[in-house]
């Protein structure tokens, strides 16, 4: 079959996790809880452990999302046979660790090992498709799926290196919508993808007000997450902005006040860019102070509370959408 010919129309049943550590495993409960049969492939054998841990730690969230009537953790199954791994799989999702020249070897692998019409997806947090695709014989198959931590948790899905291979990512677009997911599709590769590229900005923010000493870290986390992050489980910092003023005709002098407002200072100046001695002052702060008490907690607290928060959105928009609220 030409790459003219391939379509990527196959029905997924099983999906095979390539990568078993946090992001891997996260993704394996994900689709797990979308009723499929998940393989996860990890070169480290007690990786199993920790897969079943992280399945055994999801469960509850799970539960409260909602689980698909065949869903059940006996459907997930661990190996480190790599061809067992990819035998008979419908979709690869790859979840190998952050490091750009492992990806592009691994990926080739995977493509030699596994049908042409098989989409395989990196959960690449930054790196651009256009590279990750280069050593492979079916680069139209190859784009980005990037998720968020955890991935059975957080919805968001980006889909980049998709304008090279369209009919890959229509294919995929569709499948992870299909498992609860919320797609989002760049019109064209950037490192960093959308997501990210926000998570930094804010960051770069964080650490700004730290290094002047405005407040500690555990200040300014309460001042997002009580904040700002409340709109932005509902929608987006440009809906946000457009509800600031009575009148929608004013709006662009709003903009003009928010420009303003940045050229005033509201922001950290371009100037300042973190160092080493900054990044270091940040960890020992959160491990001295958000993460005194270990993960445990706060993991369990993040997925109680994301859970919550998806299922009373979910109610909210659906009551939205048939004209009750």
């Amino acid at each position: 079959m030409s790459e003219q010919e391939i379509q990527f129309t196959r029905k997924i049943n099983k999906v095979t996790c390539v990568g078993g550590g946090v992001i891997g495993a996260g993704w394996a409960a994900h689709f797990m809880r979308a009723g499929l049969d998940v393989v996860v492939y990890d070169q480290v054998p007690e990786t199993d452990a920790y897969l079943k841990q992280t399945l055994s730690n999801a469960m509850p969230a799970l539960i409260k999302l909602g689980m698909a009537c065949d869903a059940s953790p006996s459907r997930v199954r661990f190996t480190s046979n790599f061809d067992e791994a990819l035998e008979g799989t419908d979709f690869v999702q790859e979840s190998a660790p952050e490091n750009r020249e492992l990806k592009i070897a691994l990926l080739a692998k995977i493509d030699s090992h596994s049908a042409a019409d098989v989409v395989i997806a990196s959960s690449s947090s930054g790196f651009l498709a256009a590279h990750l695709r280069s050593q492979a014989r079916h680069p139209e198959r190859i784009l980005i799926g990037h998720p968020f931590n955890p991935p059975y948790l957080v919805p968001l899905v980006e889909i980049a290196g998709g304008d090279a291979a369209p009919k890959a990512a229509a294919s995929t677009s569709a499948f992870y919508r299909s498992t609860g997911c919320e797609v989002v599709e760049l019109d064209r590769e950037i490192d960093g993808y959308i997501g990210n590229r926000i998570q930094f900005a804010v960051l770069r923010e964080i650490l700004y007000l730290m290094s002047q000493g405005v407040a500690d870290l555990e200040t300014i986390d309460r001042a997002i997450a009580a904040g700002p992050a409340i709109r932005w489980a509902v929608m987006g910092p440009s809906s946000v902005f457009f509800l600031g003023k009575r009148d929608p005709a004013l709006y662009r002098k709003f903009v003009d006040g928010l420009l303003r407002e940045m050229d005033a200072g509201y922001m950290a100046p371009a100037s300042f860019r973190p160092d080493p001695e900054i990044m270091q002052i940040y960890a020992e702060q959160v491990l001295n102070g958000i993460g005194a008490k270990g993960q445990e907690g706060l993991m369990a607290f993040r997925d109680a509370g994301v859970a919550h928060i998806r299922r009373a959105l979910g109610q909210v928009r659906a009551s939205f959408e048939k004209g009750e609220a």
